[in-house]
Order: C-alpha cells, then structure tokens, then sequence
C-alpha cells in the first residue's frame, strides 16, 4: 500500500518546492498522497493549489489534498513534515524589531528574536506532537522542519518524543556549496559536520575515503572564493581550520552585523512580509483554479526578488562564488567512485534522503538533528546536535567524534548555546520569566542580565496569546 506525507503549516511559499521535488521522487519512496495543511484558508488555496497544479501539468498519479484540519491531514500518516510559522511575518518583523529597539541583533532563529520566535512556537508544536501521537501511523517519522529547529526540536525530544529529526537545509548547503565550487557531483562527498542547529562545522570532507580538507584549506583560491567564506575575515576562517555555518556570521562578526542590520531601511523580516504582501495581492487579483499558469508566473518572480536578497542586509553586500578546479589541488583522481546518486533540492531533499536511505538501507550521510548519544566528547548524551548520520534501516546513526577532533572554542560556544537552549524550553514549560532572563544572559548576542530582563517582558507580552502569563 502507498505511504502518505502530511506537510504541516503548508499554506507556505516553499510548498511548491516541496511537491516539485517530490513529483521526481515519489515512485522510488511509494509515496502516493500528500495532504497538505494549514490554517490559513487563503494561503493553502494559492500555495497549495499552485503546488497541485503542478502534479496536474505533469499528468502525475501523485494524489494532493488540501486542508485546514491537521486531524484529517495526519490521519494514518506514514511521514509528516512540519514546517509551521507560529504568528505569520508579522510577528517575525516584531521579533526582530524589538530586537534592535533594545540594540541587539533582530534574526528570526538565534538571539533575541529567535527566543521570542521559539517561545510562541514550542507549545503549538507540542500540539501538533499529541495530534501526530493520536492520529498518525504507529510507526510515522516526524521531519520537523519548524523554526528556530535545533530548539524546538531539543524541546520535543525533552517531551518525550524521539521519533523526531530535525531538518534543515543550511547544513545540507555545505556539502552542495564544496561540490558547486569544484564543479563535481555532490554524491562524491562525504561531509562530516558537529555542531547545533545553524550552530556547526564542517571538519572533514571525504572523496572516495580521503580527506581532501587539508588540501582545502591551504589553497588561497579556495578560502578566498568559497560561497561559505564569503561571510567571514578569511584570517578567521584559517585559524579555525573548518567550514563554519554561515549563520555563525553573527557571533564571529557580531557588530558589522548588527550595523548593517540598523543601517538597513528594513530588516529581512519586514523585506519578507512585504514581498508576501505584495506576492498575495498580485495573486488575489486572479484564480488559482482557473488560472494556475498565471498564479504559478506570478509567485516564481516574487520568490525569485526573495531568493536573490538573502542575507544582503546583515552582509551588506551580494556574494558571488567562484570555482576552483579538482586538478589544481590533486584530488581529480578521486572522483567517481561513490555510486549513490543523493538528492540536493532543500529541505525537501534532506527528507527524501532520509525516507530513501531508510528504505533501502543506503547509508546515505546527512547532517540532521538528532540526539547526541554520545557522538560528541563533552555534550550530554540527550542535547539534541546537529550532526552528520548515516542513515538505514535503523534510522539515523550519529557519526562519532574523537575528542580530538573538536575544536575546544567551538565546544564551549556549543555547551553555552545548548544551556540556552535548554532554559528556554524550562521556560516555555514552567511559564518562567526568572527561567527566560536566565537564558538571554546566557545567550551570547544579549549577554546582560538587565537586557535580558527587559527583552523578556516585552517579548513574554507580545507573545502572551500564546503562551499565556508567565510569571
């Protein structure tokens, strides 16, 4: 019998990459529906109906429903993914704003503005966990995809859920970025990544088994024109000896981000909603079910003015990566001799992967988030990382670390991340405002317990519809 996926919080822009992708691969993954849901009736017509189209065109058997219920959508659900936005862009314009209003960088997954991002988030995910429990499979794999997603997912597992990986598509990136720049199929390589969600680094990159890192790192061409360095004094990038993710931009270069953020005539959240705005009025002035064609053209141009800004602000410029050639560092005769194609489309690739590699017992290596056990010296067995894993029948199996091989600095930013993180799950929890202060002055881009004090009231009454009075 066919599987099927249940994609929470799909009335999304990205819904349509989802299905795009999907409509390449469901045959290999029996995948036979997807029921696709939100609870935004609008949103999941036009989002959801532009990604049915395209099954539609294609003539594929592919079965997509829509609905607002999560009841009906995750119903004997073999696969759900959630991908939900708790408040909409509204809210993240606000996190991000009263991030800056107290002088402190306003980003919707870390610091200020992802707590306030996280806080509104957990108990709706909680929600949605007893939904899954209730009404899902008995054996449903849950692809929590639901920012700030190291968090929320640590948060879950904390609840008591462990059939949960966390997704996501930035540490995936790495492994596409080093193939892109040296012009070879990313299947080749093997990227061994230890970290926290948008927290990470990547240590070693294998081809056919060796580690062709070194190499990597002392070729000026390399460190100068990798897209992942882009963001980062090339000094730094040498003495740290790894590929950071780039989110690490905000704690390495914390104050030219936070000037560029408050120079900016708008921060990325408030260049979003307005893209979406402007994305909903242009559609609404059309059919989605008589005028797929013309909804489809106007979304691809919207996304596309999206898709070419990321990151613009914090940087202050646009990157522009250039390739370097296999030959010139003596690797060339390497290539070719890892035969499983992997799939690199998004977050939706990391899920096929997974589901494939699960299926057919490949071993494909993904960085997912996952429960230490172990993996890292020095981090809890239950601190949720983000790690590479190779995946089987078994699930994922986080690839182990000798002591070694992790850097101390980054360890301890990883221990003071994850105490962070694990105060503002007690906080969410025990409608703590002592709990949440305690966490913003462990957290690194606030740092001071005054601030914190004031960052909590003002985010524990912004978010108060959801979280209710905490004391």
């Amino acid at each position: 019998m066919a599987k099927k996926l249940a994609l929470i919080g799909g009335g999304s822009v990205r819904t349509y990459y989802f299905i795009e992708s999907l409509l390449k691969f469901y045959r290999e993954m029996d995948i036979g529906e997807v029921a696709v849901q939100d609870i935004d009736p609008e949103k999941l017509r036009y989002f959801g109906g532009i990604a049915r189209h395209l099954v539609t065109r294609a003539g594929e058997e592919l079965r997509v429903t829509l609905t607002t219920d999560a009841k009906t959508a995750l119903r004997d659900a073999d696969y759900v993914v959630t991908t939900v936005r708790v408040g909409g862009d509204s809210m993240r314009v606000q996190d991000e704003r009263i991030a800056l209003s107290h002088g402190v960088i306003g980003q919707e997954t870390t610091g200020a503005g992802g707590f306030s991002y996280a806080i509104r988030t957990i108990p709706v995910m909680l929600d949605y966990m007893r939904l899954i429990r209730a009404y899902a499979g008995p054996d449903a794999t849950v692809f929590n995809f639901t920012n700030p997603s190291g968090l929320v997912t640590q948060a879950l597992y904390d609840a008591g859920y462990d059939n949960i990986v966390g997704i996501c598509d930035n540490a995936t990136g790495i492994k596409m970025d080093v193939a892109n720049a040296l012009a070879v199929n990313a299947s080749e390589l093997l990227v061994k990544v230890y970290g926290l969600n948008h927290l990470s680094w990547a240590n070693r990159i294998e081809i056919g088994g060796v580690d062709i890192l070194p190499k990597l790192m002392k070729n000026d061409a390399f460190v100068q024109n990798f897209h992942q360095f882009l963001y980062f004094d090339r000094d730094l990038v040498r003495r740290l000896n790894c590929i950071p993710n780039g989110y690490l931009y905000y704690y390495y270069h914390r104050e030219r981000a936070l000037r560029n953020l408050r120079n900016a005539p708008e921060t990325r959240g408030e260049f979003i909603l307005r893209n979406n705005t402007s994305m909903m009025e242009a559609l609404r002035q059309h059919s989605v079910e008589t005028e797929p064609e013309t909804c489809l053209a106007i979304y691809r141009d919207f996304m596309h003015r999206r898709e070419s800004s990321y990151m613009a602000i914090e940087l202050g410029e646009t990157l522009h990566p250039a390739q370097i050639d296999p030959k010139t560092l003596g690797i060339d005769a390497l290539l070719g001799r890892k035969p499983v194609t992997e799939i690199y489309e998004g977050y939706a690739g990391v899920v096929f992967n997974y589901i494939d590699s699960r299926r057919n017992d490949r071993n494909i290596d993904l960085a997912v988030s996952v429960p230490n056990c172990g993996a890292v010296p020095g981090m809890a067995d239950d601190d949720v990382l983000e790690l590479t894993c190779l995946v089987g029948r078994d699930g994922a199996k986080p690839m182990r670390f000798a002591r070694d091989e992790i850097n101390e600095t980054n360890l301890a930013l990883m221990k003071t991340i994850k105490r962070y993180e694990k105060l503002t799950v007690e906080a969410v929890l025990t409608h703590s405002k002592a709990a949440a202060r305690e966490a913003l002055m462990q957290h690194p881009l606030v740092g001071d317990d005054t601030l914190a004090k004031e960052l909590v009231e003002a985010y524990a009454a912004l978010n108060a519809p959801w979280i209710g009075a905490w004391k």
